[in-house]
């Protein structure tokens, strides 16, 4: 039960982003057109967190640093890419992509933070999902935009009232962002929540194998 619970955890940020995603692309009514406009930007900021992690893993992987050089360095990292949010704050003339950032990271880390096992296994796992993420937003970005979508709940007047500026796929199908994001997130939370399960189940392989001390 507790595996199970921990499973959730890891992949509930992921899922809940999924979820508002779908929300927007089938009834954007519910959460308004700023919200929608917002979620738009979102991944736009969602690649930012990609490239991010992976410099943050490849630290991790760095064992001949010492704990306080690496905090360091992860400090100066993550410093380096909040100059891009805080750009993006200006640029809007919003507080929405430092709390977008947040939660991404909050979600991009959630599976590390809940499930620890050894530094190895933490970093390889890190790895991996770094990888999915990366394959899984370069898919869904050309499948969203190749495939004929429907628009759903994105009419032409609730597009007129997200007062979209400048050109391109998504201001002219901004559908296609919301069903990229539904897609996006759906396949990390899957991916944190199957990743979890085998590294449970490793764990637990590791624990029964070791010797274990007689009774006094």
């Amino acid at each position: 039960m507790i595996a199970f619970l921990t499973r959730l955890l890891a992949a509930a940020p992921d899922a809940i982003s999924a979820a508002i995603f779908l929300v927007a692309w089938v009834a954007p009514q519910t959460l308004g057109a700023a919200w929608v406009k917002n979620l738009m930007l979102t991944m736009l900021i969602e690649f930012i967190v990609i490239h991010s992690s992976g410099f943050y893993a490849g630290l991790l992987a760095t064992d001949d640093l010492k704990r306080r050089t690496r905090l360091a360095m992860l400090c100066g990292l993550s410093a380096f890419y909040l100059i891009f949010i805080v750009a993006f704050c200006l640029a809007f003339d919003s507080t929405w992509p430092l709390a977008a950032f947040a939660w991404l990271f909050l979600g991009r880390f959630a599976h590390i933070l809940t499930h620890p096992v050894a530094d190895a296994d933490a970093v390889s796992r890190l790895l991996a999902l770094w990888a999915a993420s990366v394959v899984s937003y370069i898919a869904g970005a050309l499948f969203t935009v190749m495939v004929p979508l429907p628009a759903l709940g994105i009419t032409p007047e609730f597009v007129a009232a997200m007062s979209l500026s400048g050109s391109g796929e998504w201001i002219e199908r901004p559908y296609t962002v919301l069903a990229f994001g539904a897609f996006y997130f759906a396949v990390q939370a899957w991916v944190k929540y199957a990743a979890t399960d085998s590294a449970t189940t490793q764990r637990a392989a590791l624990v029964a194998a070791a010797p274990r001390k007689p009774p006094a």
